[in-house]
């Protein structure tokens, strides 16, 4: 398995960090009572200074790693795993949710922080032993990676890192998604 990542300058490290925690979203109690929802669309889709410094971040850690392709998982992980996948002019494969791939699909089952919900992934479109980074806007318990890794892991697919822009780091997500390294742009205790 391919393992060689870049680091990422600490300049522009820096410089995304810093963009992120001024136009961060955070709804209060969404969706329910405790929950501090990061809202990824409104901070990423919004901003193109937002869009351009995390990409970039990527672009630098896995420029130099051979990557078939980008595997984004629904919903917040999509716009940002197609961005990247563009950046580095490869294929998108996409997680969706149960019920949204149309053929040949497997799934997985998954306990996010909030929610239940089942992931899918089309089996005819990743070839086995592809090299890919699972991308998905946070990473909290790391419930829904598992269930991605779960899928990929059918398909005989080798996940060279997971790439998130939010890593809540009292939820363990790094560590129950191991031995899948995780790289994440902005981790706090608590967002």
């Amino acid at each position: 398995m391919t393992k060689v990542m870049g680091n990422v300058s600490s300049n522009l490290l820096q410089t995304a960090q810093e963009i992120l925690l001024d136009k961060i979203v955070i709804i209060p109690d969404f969706p329910k009572v405790g929950i501090r929802y990061l809202d990824f669309y409104r901070t990423f889709d919004q901003y193109a200074e937002v869009r351009s410094a995390v990409i970039e971040c990527f672009k630098e850690r896995y420029s130099e790693t051979k990557i078939d392709a980008i595997v984004g998982i629904a919903n917040g992980g999509l716009s940002l795993a197609s961005a990247f996948a563009y950046a580095l002019n490869v294929p998108l494969h996409p997680v969706r949710k149960a019920g949204d791939t149309v053929y040949g699909a497997i799934e997985a089952s998954v306990g996010m922080v909030y929610a239940e919900r089942k992931l899918s992934l089309a089996t005819d479109i990743i070839k086995p032993n592809s090299n890919v980074v699972l991308v998905d806007d946070t990473i909290a318990t790391g419930g829904t990676f598992n269930g991605a890794i779960e899928l990929l892991n059918k398909l005989e697919v080798n996940i060279i890192e997971i790439a998130t822009v939010f890593e809540t780091v009292s939820k363990q997500g790094r560590n129950n998604v191991a031995p899948v390294p995780v790289f994440s742009i902005l981790a706090r205790d608590n967002f």
